[in-house]
C-alpha cells in the first residue's frame, strides 16, 4: 500500500500564526479590520431582540455564571459577564441577523470579532494585539475551511455543507493568538480544534432551525476553551491534524483541496477578499436587495405600486415562497422573495424584518408572491461561490413593473461590501449607529466608540473600546 505524501500544513500554519506581528500587516488590512469591527458590533446590537440572541444570553448566564476574575461587556446590555459568557452571547447575536460578513466558506467574523473583543477587554490587551488576532485568526480559518470544501458537484442540500462545522477554527485561532501560544501549542490547539469540530449536518437547513445561529455560542466557547488548554500545556498527542491519512480531511468526509492551505502563507492575505454584508440577509440576497434599493430610491415607487419584481438569472436555492409563510428567521433570511418584500414594506433593515409575526404576515406574503426569479436562466449557490472564489460575483438584472404601466430595470454585478465595491467609513458607521440606536446605547457612548474604533491601533487597552458598548450610564 502506497504511503500518503507527507505534508507540513499544521506546522506551517502554526509557525505563521504564532509569529505573526502587527508590523507584518499592510495598512489596508488594518483599515479593513477596524471597519469590520464597527460593522460587526453594529449588526450584533441590532440582532439582540431576536429569540436566538436572547437564548444565547440566557445560556451564557446559566453555563458560565455572572462573576469571574475576567469580565467582558455584554454588548447593548447592563454591566459585564464572565469573559466566556460574553463570547457566547455576543457571538450568537453577531450572526442572528445574518448581517455580519461572508467569505466563500461562511461567516468567520461572528467568532473573530466577539472572541477577540471579549478577550482583549478582559485581559487588557492593546488595539494592535486585537487587530493582529482578527486578521491572523481569519487567515488560519479561511485556509483550513477552503482546504476541506466539498467539490462543486457535491449535493450539499442532501448531505449538508459544513459552515457551522469549521467555524470553530476562527474562534480558536484568534484566541490562541491573544493568549500568545507558541508554535507547538498552536499545533496542539489545531488538533483540539479539529477534534472538537461539530459534525457536518443538513438538518438545520431541512428543518429551518435557528439553531443555525446558536451554534456560534457553542463553537466560540469551545474554541476558546481549547486555546486556554493549549496555553496551559494541557493538551498532548494531537499533533499535525492537517496532515496524513488520519487527519482533518478524513474527519470532514475525505475532501481536500490542495493549494489552499499553504497558499502563499505570510505573503498573501485572504482577509482582503472578505465581503461585509450590506443587508440582514443571506449572501446571495445582498445584490438583489442592492438592485431593488437603487430602483426604489431612483424612481420613488411604493410596495402597493408593484405588479412584479423579476430577476435574472434566478438563484434556485434562494427562491422559496409559500402562502403558509416561513418557519423561522433563518428560513426567511434565505428567501429572495421574502427579503425583497420585507425591504419594501418594513423599510430600515433590522430585527423587525424577522419578527415572528412578520414571517406569516399576509401583506409581506402578498408582495413576496409578486417576486419572480427566472427559471429558464438560473444558477445555484454552488455556481455563485465558484465565481466568488475567483474574486468576482455573478451579475444579475432586476426589473420592477408597476401598476401604471411603467417598468424600471437595473443590472449590477458587485454587491456593496464586496472587495470590488467596498464599504467606506460612512457605510460601517451608519450600520453601527443603527444598531446602537436599536439597542438603546447612549449617544455619547456611540460617539466615543466610533472615534476610538477609527484609531484602534493607538489603544493601549481595548477595554476602553469595549466598555463603550454597555448601556450603563
Amino acid at each position: 500500500m502506497k504511503e500518503p505524501i507527507a505534508t507540513t500544513y499544521t506546522k506551517d500554519l502554526s509557525r505563521f500564526i504564532a509569529n505573526l506581528s502587527y508590523t507584518d500587516l499592510a495598512p489596508e488590512l488594518v483599515d479593513k479590520a477596524k471597519k469590520l469591527t464597527m460593522h460587526v458590533v453594529g449588526v450584533t446590537l441590532a440582532g439582540r431582540p431576536l429569540p436566538t440572541a436572547a437564548a444565547a444570553r440566557a445560556a451564557a448566564r446559566s453555563t458560565v455564571g455572572i462573576a469571574s476574575p475576567e469580565m467582558s461587556t455584554l454588548w447593548g446590555d447592563k454591566g459585564k459577564l464572565p469573559m466566556n459568557g460574553a463570547i457566547m452571547a455576543n457571538a450568537t447575536a453577531a450572526d442572528t441577523l445574518d448581517w455580519e460578513d461572508c467569505s466563500f466558506t461562511g461567516h468567520p467574523s461572528a467568532h473573530l470579532v466577539p472572541v477577540s473583543m471579549a478577550m482583549s477587554e478582559a485581559k487588557h490587551l492593546s488595539g494592535k494585539d486585537y487587530i493582529t488576532a482578527v486578521i491572523g485568526g481569519f487567515e488560519v480559518y479561511q485556509r483550513v475551511a477552503c482546504y476541506v470544501q466539498p467539490p462543486d458537484d457535491f449535493d450539499d442540500r442532501l448531505y449538508g455543507w459544513g459552515l457551522g462545522s469549521w467555524q470553530i477554527w476562527a474562534g480558536a485561532s484568534c484566541a490562541g493568538k491573544l493568549l500568545q501560544c507558541d508554535e507547538e501549542q498552536f499545533n496542539l490547539l489545531m488538533g483540539a480544534t479539529g477534534c472538537s469540530t461539530p459534525v457536518v449536518n443538513a438538518i438545520l437547513a431541512h428543518q429551518s432551525s435557528d439553531f443555525y445561529h446558536l451554534q456560534y455560542a457553542i463553537t466560540a466557547l469551545t474554541g476558546v476553551i481549547a486555546a486556554g488548554m493549549a496555553k496551559r500545556n494541557g493538551l498532548d498527542n494531537i499533533y499535525d491534524i492537517l496532515d496524513g491519512q488520519y487527519g482533518y480531511t478524513m474527519m470532514m468526509r475525505g475532501f481536500a483541496n490542495p493549494g489552499w492551505i499553504d497558499r502563499n502563507v505570510g505573503t498573501e492575505y485572504l482577509f482582503g477578499d472578505l465581503l461585509l454584508k450590506h443587508w440582514p440577509a443571506n449572501m446571495w440576497i445582498q445584490l438583489p436587495l442592492d438592485c431593488l434599493d437603487e430602483l426604489k430610491r431612483t424612481h420613488n415607487f411604493q410596495a402597493e405600486d408593484i405588479t412584479e419584481i423579476f430577476m435574472t438569472p434566478g438563484i434556485s436555492d434562494r427562491s422559496k415562497f409559500s402562502w403558509n409563510g416561513y418557519d423561522s428567521c433563518r428560513d426567511a433570511q434565505f428567501s429572495i422573495p421574502y427579503c425583497l418584500a420585507a425591504y419594501m414594506l418594513l423599510g430600515k433593515p433590522g430585527p423587525e424584518w424577522y419578527a415572528s409575526h412578520r414571517l406569516t404576515d399576509p401583506c409581506v406574503l402578498d408582495l413576496a408572491a409578486r417576486v419572480h426569479l427566472d427559471k429558464a436562466v438560473s444558477i445555484t449557490t454552488t455556481d455563485g461561490f465558484k465565481v466568488f472564489r475567483e474574486g468576482s460575483f455573478p451579475e444579475i438584472t432586476m426589473r420592477v413593473s408597476l401598476r401604471d404601466g411603467r417598468s424600471f430595470q437595473v443590472t449590477r454585478q458587485y454587491p456593496k461590501g464586496h472587495a470590488q465595491h467596498p464599504f467606506d467609513w460612512d457605510d460601517v458607521e451608519r450600520t453601527f449607529r443603527g444598531g446602537a440606536e436599536l439597542a438603546g446605547l447612549p449617544r455619547e457612548k456611540a460617539d466615543r466608540f466610533a472615534a476610538l474604533c477609527r484609531n484602534m491601533e493607538d489603544l493601549t487597552d481595548m477595554a476602553q473600546l469595549a466598555e463603550c458598548l454597555s448601556i450603563d450610564s
